[in-house]
């Protein structure tokens, strides 16, 4: 038989909501700070069953305070209060706040009204009858209250027993008491398991039993509604008791990690093989520090795994309890689930690393600028190779150090276009060239985009290198331009062709006449000075026309594929086709000396020439003939022949100087030019490994030189035996 026991610390035994039982530990804790229903157990106290102990008064009244409040909430779903699940009369008792619910056995009328007349001075009570507690139909955690039985005979307790344990087999809570008429009958009566004490209504004590044992069922009932709200918490709690090497998880906690019960580690060890191998030993020194050194346990975070073999991300918060020496005998805390924050942050994570990855090893360089200030905020690695900058020192700077410092009025409108169009539709593109390190411009494709970070407007840059589509348009263009001036100079030359031709065959009589005329004079003595001085004339004017016609056929014949040329007779015949427009506008003045050939047509040498010349041509400000001079003339190396035409016109200046290769740049539209000749010039030395070079000083005149690799012949054919000298 187990007599209550008075002392007034037991009731504290059942914090975790636990009926003793043979196998069961008395864990005597109070809670120091529960005045948050969210708060982890940071601060508890071990109470032992030894009166001795204190028990942290401040702690205690918190508690209370915390366990009124609390028992209300709970007990909404500690109580099953539907009719279908509970008896009208027990749910009637529970409704109107009846603390002892006497159970009818139907035996002995004067222990019922002795139990009675005990209980009228301790707290509310009703009748129950065996068939209705027999037909209570409790839900699991049902909170029943305390079953009085009075006995005046041992067989009153036989049927009972069997009703009892149904009704805690179905989950239902309740406290049995045992009310013995006589204290020979408290003697003889052995109580089986589902009792839970017994008191004497003789006794001295009786009143002092009943109101303590009141006192420990209420306790008992808050410290359960307690662990139950605990269990539906937010967080799961854990008690390890360290003398015993004993670890008890919360519902909550169990479900938290995803283990079953049997999976529950038992002990610090099991535990330990639960966490993961990488945070073992970091979880192992966080709980040595806090019981050796009363280090704080807090937010200790650690990979916990389940019962699928994945591992759960906790952070872990406790304290120590210890006694009056200081030893450590009890760690407490709570445990909060990490798992989905660690999710979302490892997403967030991912999604930087892959934004990271593709702003940095874009092929474009991307920079990101401040819409209000115009710094520059973050910049890509590509950056770098293009402005043949580094990223530090790029970072900070505005973003108008990127573009060359004078811009065309064309290229600053279509930024302000570019910008306007941004701030409309959010995304925009230009293209604009930006300033190399070197100094060299490098034309660019800006695709732009609005984007808001941190609250602060930015604008995203993507800046796309063009240069390789920017030559490939120029040579398309200058290819077309190149053809159609091939065309037409092809149409040019067949013309010239034709007209030579038809030319020439008249002329040969006329020459073939005149030297005839001139034969039959001699022949017949015929002595006229003036007759034989206008045959000399014609026959001169017919050689002079002759020439001609075969300066024609020269340059409008078809190239071959090793067609070769002779440089002073191009440049005889080309400054003889250009005097037309040149004599209105400079002198001539031509030193050729004698050159061996180059691998170069006569028709397409004499278009460089040409060209050349006519840029000359148009060079000049003033229109005193005399003072406007063009120079050529033609020399060679060892390896090269040079032909430099000089000029002393207004000149280039260091700006259009840079720009004149490109195609359809050009100063002299109004006269006529399309920008294309130069670059075509070029191109067509360029093919036989030929250069050509220009200087200029503004206001000073222009040169121009242009090397070509001669024929190497085992006698070289000159153009003459002297230097030519001559002017126009």
């Amino acid at each position: 038989m187990r007599l209550i026991d008075i002392n007034p610390l037991k009731p504290m035994s059942r914090v975790l909501g636990k009926r003793d039982g043979p196998t069961s530990k008395h864990k005597i804790v109070s809670c120091a700070n529960l005045c948050s229903l969210y708060s982890i157990f940071l601060n508890y106290k071990y109470t032992f069953r030894n009166t001795n102990c204190q028990v942290n008064k401040t702690a205690a009244n918190l508690a209370n305070i915390f366990i009124t409040n609390v028992t209300a909430i709970c007990t909404s779903f500690l109580f099953a209060t539907d009719n279908r699940t509970i008896c009208g009369a027990l749910k009637g008792s529970l409704l109107r706040g009846i603390e002892f619910s006497i159970l009818d056995t139907g035996s002995n009328a004067p222990a019922h009204e002795m139990a009675e007349f005990a209980l009228k001075e301790i707290g509310r009570f009703c009748w129950l009858t065996l068939k209705e507690f027999d037909e209570c139909r409790a839900q699991r955690g049902a909170e029943i209250g305390i079953l009085v039985i009075p006995v005046a005979d041992a067989k009153d307790l036989s049927g009972c027993q069997k009703l009892i344990d149904r009704s805690r087999r179905r989950g239902a809570n309740l406290s049995v008491l045992v009310l013995a008429q006589t204290a020979q009958l408290a003697e003889d009566i052995i109580l089986d398991d589902c009792f839970d004490a017994m008191i004497c209504i003789k006794w001295a004590s009786a009143a002092h039993l009943l109101r303590q044992n009141l006192k420990d069922h209420k306790r008992r009932l808050q410290n359960h509604a307690f662990k139950a709200f605990l269990d539906h918490s937010v967080d799961g709690y854990w008690i390890w008791d360290i003398e015993n090497d004993d670890i008890e998880w919360s519902e909550r906690t169990r479900e938290m990690v995803g283990v079953e019960e049997n999976g529950v580690p038992r002990n610090i060890c099991q535990f330990v093989e639960l966490v993961h191998p990488l945070d073992r030993a970091r979880v192992e020194q966080a709980i040595k520090s806090h019981l050796q050194h009363e280090k704080p346990y807090k937010n200790v975070e650690m990979r916990v795994k389940g019962a699928d073999g994945s591992f759960g991300h906790f952070l872990a918060n406790g304290a120590a309890l210890r006694d009056q020496k200081g030893n450590s005998i009890l760690l407490v805390g709570s445990l909060t689930d990490h798992t989905p924050m660690q999710k979302v942050e490892q997403k967030l994570e991912n999604t930087q690393k892959r934004f990271s990855a593709l702003f940095h090893l874009m092929n474009d360089a991307a920079v990101l600028a401040d819409v209000k200030t115009g710094l520059i905020l973050e910049v890509n690695q590509t950056a770098e190779r293009l402005w043949g900058k580094s990223v530090s020192d790029l970072i900070g700077c505005h973003h108008t150090e990127l573009h060359p410092s004078v811009l065309t009025e064309t290229v600053k409108q279509d930024f302000i276009d570019h910008m306007t169009a941004l701030k409309e539709n959010k995304r925009a593109s230009i293209q604009v060239p930006i300033l190399h390190e070197n100094g060299t411009e490098v034309p660019v494709e800006i695709s732009s985009s609005l984007i808001e970070l941190d609250e602060k407007l930015t604008i995203l840059g993507v800046f796309r290198d063009i240069s390789d589509r920017v030559r490939a348009e120029q040579k398309i263009r200058e290819r077309d331009a190149q053809i159609q001036l091939s065309s037409h100079l092809a149409s040019m030359g067949t013309l010239a062709a034709g007209v030579a031709h038809e030319i020439n065959n008249p002329l040969t009589y006329v020459l073939g006449n005149l030297n005839v005329l001139k034969d039959l004079m001699r022949e017949h003595k015929v002595e006229s000075h003036d007759v034989n001085k206008v045959i000399e004339a014609a026959l001169t004017g017919s050689r002079y026309v002759r020439e001609i016609v075969s300066d024609l056929k020269a340059i409008s014949r078809v190239d071959g594929g090793d067609e070769t040329s002779d440089p002073c007779k191009v440049i005889r015949i080309a400054s003889k086709m250009a005097m037309s427009d040149l004599r209105h506008r400079a002198k001539l003045n031509m030193n050729l000396a004698p050159t061996p050939e180059v691998p170069l047509s006569s028709s397409r040498l004499s278009q460089v020439i040409l060209n050349i010349l006519n840029n000359a041509a148009r060079a000049f400000c003033q229109t005193d003939r005399t003072k406007n001079l063009i120079g050529i003339s033609v020399t060679k190396n060892k390896a090269n022949v040079h032909i430099v035409i000089k000029d002393n016109g207004r000149g280039i200046s260091p700006e259009d100087l840079n720009r004149v290769w490109e195609p359809f740049f050009s100063k002299t539209v109004q006269h006529g030019g399309l920008g294309l000749g130069l670059s075509i010039c070029r191109r067509i030395l360029q093919e036989v490994d030929g250069t050509i070079e220009i200087k200029s000083d503004l206001g000073h005149g222009t040169t121009v030189k242009i090397s070509l690799p001669f024929v190497q012949k085992e006698k070289n054919s000159l153009s003459d035996t002297s230097i030519e000298r001559g002017e126009n």
